[in-house]
């Protein structure tokens, strides 16, 4: 118990000095979350006008509404930048300060989430709730039952997304190039996560590949839980948890393989 208690205490630490910096940065934090509502709304945008009030795939106008919201809300609450950052100290060398703390460094990385995902939250799901009571076309139908779901779906999708990320920033132990590499899997990611389109508009084999890899169930599963699009009860939610779990496994193991590999490799300034 005191150990936990210790390791809550040195938490509480870094989630007060994680908040004192984005609130020292709020203007670059503000940018940073305006930026990131272009993509969900151009996309919205564009797929109303395909759509000319008709239905496809399944969507009508408010479908398409409430799907992009729900990116939006579902995308700023899982993504991860922690690639850029750790691909930074490793080449620079900073690093190094992290690794003599009593803290592993991914610690710091996961309260820095903690905090601007949070601080996200407070901000975006307050605003759905007001836009919803001025315009019905935003307005879901929602039960406890859908909500303690998506809290789940959304906790392992962000966890998922945080361990890919991460991983990808542990190959700046052996190449330069590991911002690069992680580009090229969020052009992937783009596509079958469903964020410029739902699943359901591309062939079914692709929705099938998207749902078995880490991609359908880190936005597009906790998306078309909240619109409605996925019925409770349905085994289609237990099979997405299921694929959700033993990714979140495998990439746990694997963050664990790569960390023990690299920081035996690294070599730095001060290191």
């Amino acid at each position: 118990m005191k150990g936990l208690a210790l390791f809550w205490q040195k938490y509480r630490v870094l989630l007060r000095v994680e908040w004192a910096v984005m609130f020292a940065y709020r203007s670059e934090s503000l940018i940073w979350m305006v930026g990131a509502f272009i993509q969900p709304l151009v996309s919205m945008a564009v797929w109303l006008s395909i759509s000319n009030n008709q239905a496809i795939g399944g969507y009508d106008a408010h479908d398409y509404m409430v799907y992009f919201l729900g990116v939006l809300v579902v995308d700023r609450l899982t993504s991860t930048w922690d690639v850029w950052e750790l691909d930074a100290s490793i080449q620079d060398g900073s690093l190094s300060s992290k690794l003599v703390r009593p803290f592993h460094p991914v610690h710091w990385s996961i309260s820095q989430n903690l905090v601007y995902k949070l601080f996200f939250a407070f901000l975006l799901i307050p605003a759905w709730v007001i836009a919803a009571a001025l315009f019905p076309i935003l307005r879901l139908t929602i039960s406890l039952e859908i909500i303690l779901l998506f809290l789940c779906a959304i906790v392992v999708s962000s966890a998922i997304r945080f361990l890919i990320g991460f991983e990808f920033g542990l190959f700046a132990f052996w190449t330069n190039r590991a911002t690069a590499i992680y580009s090229l899997y969020e052009g992937f990611h783009l596509f079958l996560a469903g964020r410029i389109a739902p699943l359901s508009m591309f062939p079914s084999w692709v929705e099938k590949v998207a749902a078995w890899l880490p991609f359908y169930g880190t936005v597009g599963f906790p998306v078309e839980l909240l619109v409605g699009k996925i019925e409770v009860g349905s085994p289609v939610i237990l099979q997405n948890f299921a694929i959700q779990l033993a990714w979140l496994i495998l990439l746990f193991v694997t963050f664990r393989l790569l960390w023990r590999k690299g920081i035996k490799k690294y070599g730095a300034v001060g290191g």
